[in-house]
């Protein structure tokens, strides 16, 4: 018989805090004041000091542990895929499992945390195992570890984990492997293997194991039905079994992408905690290093290299080419945050590429290698135009920061809206060969477009006063008929008709809602065929659809990650937490509070001009990218 729910708990520390609206989703009660009648103590880990003392007082406790099955990113601070309750001993909640059950795990091969290597643990084959509980405290192991040797005096064992051996040392008839195994390919190679809990009994049996138990024999409810409730890892809202099961597969495939050490190169610290996220895999999280001779020297065998784009020290990637180390550009991706980047806004979606990088024509980077040579099949072009349509109807762009526009404009004029760049941006530098300015930019569209209504947006940076290319408001008004800066991308693009760009961004946004766009530069979306392409050398051999574009750009090339559960995720999965941050905030025309515009442009005008200077004393800037990189044959083991 399984216990009723308490109808309020209470708080017993860090963990359950973080977790709280996870339990209180499983348990069906309220978190209430510690001293409230009938308030239930809500413990982590069952045998823990708190849990212990609570039950020693007479108190009714409900323990919270982690459940068999959690996501490589898991955490109490992330949210966790799967929990085990359990009130006074008694399992809390849970489904029964059927027969099923057992297929889908031996096909998924899920186990504890997921993040051990595919195959790894070969070192066990033929060999009594030891297999033990990740989860269990050290000392606990150990114990474990010493009744098997005791108890089988004439076998000799390995002991291995799927997160390593941590605390255990080898013993006359022990070898232990220190290195994170894969329990499933462990136990299909031993002969016989030892466990202490049900979840590893579960996949030692269904890897076709002889399982020997410290406790009673366990089955699959034991390990998968009784007291687990299962959560979403992105949202941690409670779902059913099967379909977590499924998305924690899917996370545990973007971790094992990161199949080698990761070194990371130029990257600021407020930057770090998201492209740690990106980085880390079964080999642990990335080194950071800033200095090519760091970078080089810090590298661990087999690693990779990957530095951002425009931080990239002058000698690195002679250094890496000696050194026989992969080097990976890396730079923020098309749909990236509620804010800008240079209010320090951490970027949700990155662009890794071996190549070169999407906004410097000299040479092709994966992003034109995808589009000038993918196949684009059919599913892949219907979710492609799905997603280009949500992100219209949602009103997204890369920064999605403005204020919206009610005033009257001419309905008997064509409405031509010219974005302004930041004009010592490597895409102006090295992608606008004849128009290389915001001046020069507007006073072509006003040829081009003499009888138009002419607005001109300056970027965001240029407006805050962070970057360089601002145009006088005279001089730009000499031409334009509006200023529209401070307000929406979108609220613009909504209203006109056509976009005459150098290399913005703002010309792919314009092409995704249906609008002409007129290109005087050569970025990573003209010559395709679906621009007026101005500057010489544009064309790029083939014509694509729009949604092979977009197909290309918004699914093949980035990598995202959900800024609230620090998770790597799916291009739709950031739309919904782009737009929930959006509709969250004020609308302003930078998305910064006037203190922190005051301090960042004091930042930008006083220490900036101090760290590049130092950096350039240890030849990282933008010099390295004024010089097209030595083309190399991409490394084909390396992951995308």
């Amino acid at each position: 018989m399984r216990p009723n729910p308490p109808p309020f708990l209470f708080s017993t520390g860090r963990t359950i805090r973080a977790l709280r609206a996870q339990v209180e989703a499983a348990a069906g009660g309220a978190f209430a004041r510690p001293f409230r009648a009938g308030a239930v103590a809500v413990a982590w880990a069952p045998h823990g000091f708190v849990a212990g003392t609570l039950r020693r007082l007479g108190r009714p406790v409900l323990t919270v542990a982690p459940g068999p099955v959690l996501s490589p990113y898991d955490t109490p601070a992330t949210g966790m895929a799967s929990l085990r309750l359990a009130l006074d001993g008694m399992p809390m909640g849970g489904a029964a499992v059927g027969t099923a059950l057992a297929e889908r795990l031996a096909s998924l091969r899920l186990h504890g945390r997921n993040r051990f290597p595919a195959e790894a643990g070969t070192g066990s084959g033929g060999a009594a195992l030891i297999l033990l509980d990740a989860a269990a405290p050290r000392a606990e192991t150990r114990a474990f570890v010493a009744g098997v040797l005791a108890r089988h005096p004439d076998t000799d064992f390995v002991a291995a984990g799927p997160e390593g051996c941590g605390g255990l040392e080898p013993a006359s008839r022990l070898r232990v492997l220190r290195e994170a195994v894969d329990p499933w390919a462990a136990c299909a190679r031993a002969a016989r293997v030892f466990v202490s809990d049900a979840a590893s009994a579960c996949t030692a049996r269904l890897a076709g194991a002889a399982v020997i138990e410290a406790g009673p024999p366990s089955d699959l409810d034991a390990a998968y039905g009784a007291g687990l409730h299962w959560f979403d890892p992105w949202t941690r809202a409670p779902i059913g079994r099967e379909e977590c099961l499924d998305k924690v597969a899917w996370l545990r495939a973007q971790f094992r992408d990161n199949d080698r050490p990761t070194v990371l190169v130029g990257i600021s610290r407020w930057k770090r905690p998201a492209l740690d996220a990106f980085t880390t895999g079964p080999f642990g999280p990335p080194v950071h290093a800033m200095a090519a001779e760091e970078a080089v020297r810090r590298a661990p065998p087999g690693a990779r290299v990957l530095a951002w784009a425009t931080r990239m020290p002058e000698r690195l990637e002679s250094l890496c080419a000696e050194a026989g180390l992969p080097l990976w550009r890396v730079e923020d991706g098309f749909l990236r945050s509620v804010g800008l980047g240079a209010s320090l806004q951490p970027g949700a979606s990155i662009v890794v590429d071996d190549s070169g990088i999407y906004y410097d024509p000299r040479r092709d980077s994966r992003l034109a290698r995808i589009l000038k040579t993918a196949a684009f099949p059919p599913d892949l072009v219907a979710r492609a135009g799905a997603l280009r349509r949500l992100v219209v109807a949602r009103r997204l762009t890369k920064y999605n920061v403005g204020l919206a526009d009610a005033s009257a404009w001419p309905t008997d004029r064509r409405i031509v809206l010219v974005p302004g760049q930041v004009e010592d941006d490597a895409s102006v530098r090295h992608g606008s060969p004849v128009v290389r300015s915001n001046r020069a930019l507007l006073a072509a569209a006003r040829a081009r477009n003499p009888g138009a209504f002419l607005l001109y947006k300056p970027h965001p940076d240029v407006e805050a006063g962070f970057r360089p290319g601002r145009i006088p408001e005279a001089e730009a008004l000499a031409l334009a008929d509006r200023i529209v800066g401070g307000l929406s991308i979108v609220d613009l693009l909504d209203r006109a008709h056509h976009v005459e760009t150098m290399t913005s961004l703002a010309g792919f946004e314009a092409l995704i809602r249906g609008l002409t766009v007129a290109v005087h530069g050569r970025p990573f979306y003209s010559g395709w065929g679906l621009t007026e392409d101005l500057a010489p050398g544009a064309d790029r051999g083939r014509r694509l659809a729009l949604d092979e574009l977009v197909a290309g750009t918004l699914l093949l090339y980035p990598l995202y990650l959900d800024p609230v559960a620090m998770k790597p995720c799916s291009a739709e999965q950031l739309l919904d937490r782009l737009a929930q941050e959006r509709d969250a905030t004020a609308p302003s025309a930078l998305a910064l509070s006037r203190r922190t515009l005051l301090a960042m442009r004091a930042r930008y005008a006083v220490l900036n001009p101090i760290v590049r200077a130092l950096r350039a004393r240890r030849g990282v800037g933008p010099g390295a990218q004024d010089a097209p990189p030595a083309v190399r044959t991409p490394d084909k083991a390396d992951p995308a």
